[in-house]
Order: C-alpha cells, then structure tokens, then sequence
C-alpha cells in the first residue's frame, strides 16, 4: 500500500513538472525566420564543406608526408650502409698499398745504391721523396751521391722540406 501511495506522488509530481516545461515553452514568442537567417545558415553549410574538404587535403598531405619520410629514412638507412662498405674497402686498399710500399721499401734497401739510383731517377720527384723518407738515413746517404745530380738536388730540397708528401 506505501508503494501505491509513493508511486501515485511521483507520478503526478511528473506529470506537474511536465506540465509547467510545456507551459514555460508555450509562453516564449515564435521567432520568425528572415532571409538572413538563411543566408547564414547557407554560409555555414558552405563554409562546413570547405573545411571538411581543406581536412580532406590535409589528411592526404600527412600520409604523403609520412611516406616521403619513410623513403628517405630507407635511403639514408641504405646510404648509411653504402658508407661503412665503402670505408672498409678503402681501408682494405691503403692496408694493401701500405704493405706494398713497405715491400717496395725492404726491396730497395737490400740492393746497391747503386742499383737504386738510377731506378729513383726515373720517377718522379715526389714519388722519390716519399720512398727516401721510408729508407733508414744511411741507406739513403749511399744513394744520393749516385742519383743524377738535378734529380739529387731537387729530392734532396723537398726532402729537407718539414711537410710530408
């Protein structure tokens, strides 16, 4: 019996309460729509397209932007790598170079002054320079003297020289 009587005053404290809500709209004036009240709302139709369309574009630029990024962290990647190979090789070759010069070098000191002179006479300036200041100082002091004498003055003035070549 309590629940019916409970039941009863809320629903006519609803019914009362929805009543005074439609009471209270009947009760505002009605608002007539006027052209600009069209043309506004025909602007922001347009205006909600155009943003819809410049958010199109943007969400295409970032994927083409994303995978342009993807490229060139790929190529950078592969790059990366290129670079270390190519370090390698170029160390393979001056470690092969270097052992060859140091040959070259055990050779020339186990023959004759000699024998040497006219070999060094017949490269360049440079080349003779670099050979002579791999050689122990004696050896290259029996060799000298027997090196044409333009050629032994011109190695022996860029030999003086404190730049190494």
């Amino acid at each position: 019996m309590k629940k019916m009587i409970v039941f009863t005053l809320v629903a006519i404290t609803l019914l009362v309460s929805g009543g005074a809500v439609l009471h209270a709209l009947d009760q505002q004036p009605n608002k007539a729509i006027t052209p600009e009240d069209v043309a506004n709302a025909l602007n922001l139709k347009e205006k909600e397209a155009a943003m819809a369309a410049r958010e199109a574009d943007l969400a295409k630029r970032e994927q083409t932007q994303v995978q342009i990024q993807k490229e060139l962290d790929e190529k950078l990647t592969r790059l990366s790598g290129l670079q270390v190979e190519l370090k390698d090789q170029l160390a393979a070759i001056k470690g092969a170079q270097t052992q060859e010069f140091t040959n070259l070098i055990k050779i020339y000191s186990t023959m004759s002054a000699s024998k040497v002179a006219p070999l060094l006479d017949s490269m360049t300036d440079p080349d003779v320079v670099k050979i002579l200041r791999a050689m122990k100082a004696d050896q290259v002091a029996k060799i000298i003297p027997k090196m044409k004498q333009d050629k032994a003055v011109a190695v022996s003035s860029r030999l003086g020289m404190l730049d190494a070549q």
